[in-house]
């Protein structure tokens, strides 16, 4: 045989160990997490970046990180669709009255803080217009809004990693006073909870919130993964259709779209597993976008990102807990709206144990994933808006 064939076929087999890789250590990444409580406290996702930042950055591991970026831009897409299957639109609409106005406030104080955030620090980087709306996206909706709008930007990798660690220790941090002392805190300016007629009144799914999901029938799961390679599909049609090339803004806002009314369908909103599946996506996508990050970069520019992100987080807390007293919002559902949109639904049950308040649980998700649905066309908006008007 040719050396070039023998060649050939090896780097085939490595890039097939590679995929393999990606696929799997996220999976022994989350067994790690559930360990024991102390590793339970460490974020699948930060780890997942930190492998990856490691491998990339050792010589002699051979890695073809235009495979690892390939790998990038499929999971962010696929993973959309998958985690907005479970959104509950109607029932968010029907929620009690001061729940809906304190999650609105949640967004305004995240729209507002991202704002201030790159008029003051626009001088420092010419990143500003894309880091707040990223941080729109995350801070309304979660993690996957914050990749969405990333890769929907064109952010550099670096910055990617950058400000999702950013993101990872400071929302530690503010998770670690939330379920600690938020609640004395905040009690002594806003009122106690009390149930409100009107509320709606449901089971709490704990798969919904990534605790202990129901057992996933696999035809049915491997049906919805396929519908979320189709909306891929048709999102690129449709975006070369309208702009002659592959805009992955645009492609990103249709994905959402079409995800969202995918969900209106109660077979497919009822599903068990999407949210899981589209989670998992998203730790694939950090382990590979780690791969891609240069750790010389990433020394050498984060305190901007750093700064601008708990600036984001700092003022857009505040705000909300300051409109929470002029709108008279108890202190529970103030506590567990800032919960949804700043972590999304994964941390609901969480806090809401944390707090000792298991009733604003239903409230809590379907407000987080809400926010998944309508984080992306946020986080796009005050990035497009702040390019033009800065």
């Amino acid at each position: 045989m040719a050396p070039g064939g023998c060649q050939e076929k090896s780097d085939i087999l490595q890039q097939i160990i590679q995929v393999i890789f990606f696929l799997v250590a996220p999976y022994l990444i989350l067994k790690l997490t559930k360990v024991s409580k102390k590793t339970s406290l460490l974020s699948p996702i930060l780890l997942c970046y930190l492998t990856g930042i490691i491998i990339g950055n050792l010589s002699f591991i051979p890695i073809d990180k235009d495979l690892a970026m390939t790998l990038c831009e499929l999971a962010v897409p696929l993973a959309i669709p998958l985690i907005l299957y479970s959104t509950d639109l109607k029932k968010w609409v029907q929620l009690a009255k001061k729940t809906s106005i304190s999650f609105l406030l949640v967004v305004i104080s995240a729209i507002t803080s991202a704002v201030l955030a790159a008029i003051i620090f626009s001088p420092y980087t010419e990143e500003f217009w894309q880091l707040s709306g990223m941080l729109v996206g995350v801070y309304t909706g979660g993690t996957p809004n914050l990749m969405a709008v990333g890769v929907g930007l064109k952010v550099s990798e670096e910055t990617l990693v950058l400000i999702n660690t950013a993101d990872v220790v400071t929302g530690g941090l503010y998770f670690l006073f939330l379920i600690s002392v938020a609640r004395w805190l905040w009690g002594k300016i806003l009122p106690p909870f009390k149930k409100e007629e009107g509320a709606v009144q449901a089971e709490a799914q704990a798969a919904a919130a990534g605790e202990n999901p129901a057992p996933v029938r696999f035809f049915g799961l491997a049906g919805l993964f396929l519908l979320s390679v189709a909306i891929v599909g048709i999102s690129a049609g449709i975006s070369l259709l309208i702009t002659g090339k592959l805009e992955i803004s645009i492609l990103m806002l249709i994905i959402t779209t079409l995800g969202i009314a995918a969900s209106f369908n109660k077979k497919i909103r009822s599903t068990p597993g999407t949210y899981e599946t589209g989670h998992y996506l998203i730790l694939v996508f950090s382990l590979a976008i780690g791969v891609n990050a240069d750790i010389a970069k990433l020394f050498s520019s984060s305190s901007v990102v750093f700064l601008y992100t708990v600036f984001t987080l700092v003022v857009a807390v505040l705000l909300h807990v300051l409109l929470a007293k002029v709108f008279q919002i108890d202190t529970d559902t103030t506590i567990i709206t800032s919960t949804a949109g700043i972590f999304g639904p994964a941390f609901i049950v969480p806090v809401a144990e944390g707090i000792k308040n298991r009733e604003v649980i239903v409230s809590g998700l379907t407000c987080g994933l809400a926010g998944y649905a309508i984080g992306n066309y946020l986080g796009f908006a005050v990035a497009w808006l702040l390019r033009a008007l800065l």
